[in-house]
């Protein structure tokens, strides 16, 4: 779902922007990444995180968003050799299987309407072994269930609807916190481990 004017403006915020980005680098830091790990971002927006991650660490980083002029802007910074950004669906990934070593969503998923098939995509993508790191809000689901039919455009995801993807995908659980009704989680596609 694209975002209204409204929505761009908070999201596009430099307040927003920086609170997304630090948390992003927290998490991957957390995670013993290795150099030229390939690393993708689901739902960039101007793609403020992938840039610091780019630019900080050694990583080939793909960033996605489904809007075009959210991507237009991304791509305004300077260039960086292990930073690429692209307009594309998260329902709809254009990689191959397991193609990443981190796959990571950051405040993304409560926008896409079928954000568990978003899911299944970052997890179709990610290499056994690699990593899906996962920050967004999170409801009970039977407050979800009931947003839902309120405001059926945009996605909720919630806590039973997680724990069965994880379930489902053979995710084993890294790292997970929780504060003000959103959860940092980090999983573990299982596996021998993302090769270098």
């Amino acid at each position: 779902m694209r975002m209204t004017a409204l929505e761009k403006r908070f999201v596009n915020s430099l307040g927003h922007t920086r609170a997304v980005d630090a948390r992003a680098w927290e998490l991957l830091s957390r995670i013993g990444y290795r150099s030229g790990w390939r690393y993708l971002d689901v739902g960039c927006g101007v793609g403020t995180a992938a840039r610091r991650i780019a630019a900080a660490s050694e990583l080939s980083v793909t960033a996605v968003d489904v809007d075009p002029k959210q991507i237009e802007t991304a791509r305004g910074g300077a260039p960086l050799p292990n930073l690429q950004y692209r307009v594309m669906n998260a329902t709809q990934l254009e990689f191959a299987d397991a193609q990443f070593d981190v796959v990571a969503t950051y405040m993304a998923t409560h926008h896409i309407p079928h954000w568990e098939r978003a899911l299944d995509e970052m997890l179709r993508v990610l290499r056994t072994g690699g990593y899906l790191v996962y920050r967004d809000f999170v409801f009970p689901s039977w407050l979800a269930k009931i947003l839902r039919h309120i405001i059926p455009l945009t996605g909720f995801p919630s806590t039973g609807a997680l724990q069965a993807i994880a379930a489902r995908a053979g995710l084993v659980k890294f790292y997970e916190s929780h504060e003000s009704g959103k959860v940092n989680v980090i999983w573990i596609k299982k596996g021998q481990g993302p090769q270098a």
